[in-house]
């Protein structure tokens, strides 16, 4: 039992970023996670073949029964849902600190826009570079078949989100000066740095004050930041803040009386804003307390 415990914790990490990337919720992919332990440990290490692709294949199997729930789920959810916040240590690929696109919030909503089946072979293969053969195995599909899936996944992946290249410099600099500008509390500052096509991405699940759905006019963005920063004023919005790194890129975490209460990351393109994401449903934002 001691071998299989250590081969499974040397895999514990590939599982539990695989599994977040699927179902978009940490709690969901540790449960993901500690079920496929479950499952070696009756199995035992004799029965498995190849560990890994064993594994692989189990977890990648259960986010895939999981999805078809969560999906449910998403339909009744109170307001814009985001994915839960990922925080640095694991993202499965680049090191600790640097930008890692396949984690971005932009990414994994896009991902929720493809059949299960499609995110799963994406994933597996553009991501974490399992081969079609392997793949097969996980989806009960031919090799052809999965690489029809994951070239039709790909294409609609990068139709539902150019990528615009932005280092973590670029991230840091204009997440001080938004930060800056919403202290300030005008509407000018906050105005140049937004994109054209600027939207505002605000998750409170009906615990948390938020806009209603996503704002996508820069004004009325610039708008809302303005009046939480003058209604908030009086009792230091925006002043309790700390820089994290979290879903692949620097953000940055609001507090209230030691407490977080927003947990706010940018997209970036062409040197401005594009995207704002705020979670600010308390559930979310448990590993940052």
């Amino acid at each position: 039992m001691e071998d299989t415990a250590r081969l499974f914790e040397a895999h514990r990490g590939l599982l539990r970023s695989i599994a977040y990337r699927m179902l978009g919720s940490l709690a969901d992919a540790e449960d993901i996670v500690q079920e496929t332990w479950l499952r070696l440990s009756r199995a035992g290490l004799a029965a498995v073949g190849n560990p890994r692709s064993w594994l692989v294949t189990v977890a990648s199997r259960l986010c895939l029964d999981r999805l078809k729930s969560a999906r449910a789920q998403r339909e009744e959810y109170v307001g814009v849902w985001l994915p839960e916040p990922y925080p640095a240590e694991d993202h499965g690929g680049a090191k600790r600190g640097e930008i890692d696109e396949s984690v971005s919030i932009a990414l994994m909503l896009v991902l929720e826009k493809l059949s299960p089946q499609e995110r799963a072979g994406f994933l597996l293969h553009e991501v974490f570079g399992f081969s079609f053969d392997e793949i097969a195995r996980v989806l009960e599909k031919t090799p052809p078949a999965c690489r029809k899936l994951v070239s039709r996944a790909r294409a609609r992946v990068r139709a539902g989100r150019p990528r615009f290249k932005a280092s973590r410099e670029d991230h840091e600099t204009l997440l001080s000066r938004f930060l800056e500008a919403c202290r300030a509390g005008e509407m000018a500052p906050l105005l140049e740095l937004l994109h054209p096509a600027a939207e505002f991405h605000s998750d409170g699940g009906g615990k948390a004050i938020t806009a209603p759905k996503v704002l996508d006019d820069p004004a009325l963005i610039a708008k809302f930041f303005v009046r939480i920063a003058r209604e908030t004023r009086p009792s230091g919005g925006f002043r309790e803040t700390k820089a994290a790194f979290f879903n692949g890129a620097p953000g940055l975490l609001i507090y209230q009386g030691g407490r977080p209460i927003t947990a706010l990351a940018l997209e970036i393109a062409e040197g401005k804003i594009i995207r704002i994401f705020a979670h600010r449903n308390p559930d979310k934002l448990r590993l940052f307390s």
